[in-house]
């Protein structure tokens, strides 16, 4: 014998919307090997997170380990949104990678921070300083200790400019990359 709500929804038409997942662009950078970028669009909401989800782990398969996501066309991110990131940074550090959140906006950073993950995730301003990010390139070297190339005495340089070496008083000129010249 039927139940009488079985009965009921399949004689009443359906009311919820069709399943859409917002545009994403995915690609790999050539450079970087196991990086993808993704860059979805809309709000990232609960009807659209499985699907995203599901496209993204695909587009990783089994060798890539970083991921930017890219906040550029994000308007909102509810609740499961914020699920996903979390489920992606998880999936992403079980194979040694990491989730960079690109160009993520005030107010996103914000409900990230509220929520206690502003520590959980890696952030970059643009696409640019995330590749810096992942190949390794520090842009705030000093302070260095670097030897002087006059008589080899150790020197701790605090930045760029000109100086004098305390053992030989030779004048130094400390460039902005940390390498150190003489004059």
């Amino acid at each position: 014998m039927p139940s009488r709500l079985i009965a009921r929804a399949s004689a009443t038409p359906a009311a919820i919307p069709p399943l859409s997942v917002p545009e994403l662009e995915i690609e790999a950078f050539a450079e970087l090997p196991g990086a993808l970028s993704c860059r979805p669009s809309g709000i990232i909401g609960a009807e659209k997170v499985a699907a995203l989800n599901e496209a993204i782990v695909a587009a990783l398969g089994d060798t890539g380990s970083v991921l930017l996501f890219d906040f550029a066309h994000i308007e909102d991110l509810d609740p499961a949104g914020v699920g996903l990131l979390v489920a992606l940074q998880k999936f992403l550090r079980e194979r040694a990678g990491d989730l960079i959140l690109v160009g993520i906006r005030p107010k996103l950073l914000r409900v990230l921070e509220t929520l206690g993950l502003g520590d959980y995730f890696s952030y970059s301003l643009d696409r640019r300083h995330a590749v810096e990010y992942i190949q390794g390139v520090k842009r705030d070297i000093f302070p260095i200790s670097a030897p002087c190339p006059a008589c080899s005495a150790p020197l701790g340089l605090q930045g760029p400019g000109r100086s004098r070496c305390h053992a030989c008083q030779a004048v130094l000129t400390v460039l902005a990359d940390g390498t150190v010249e003489l004059g």
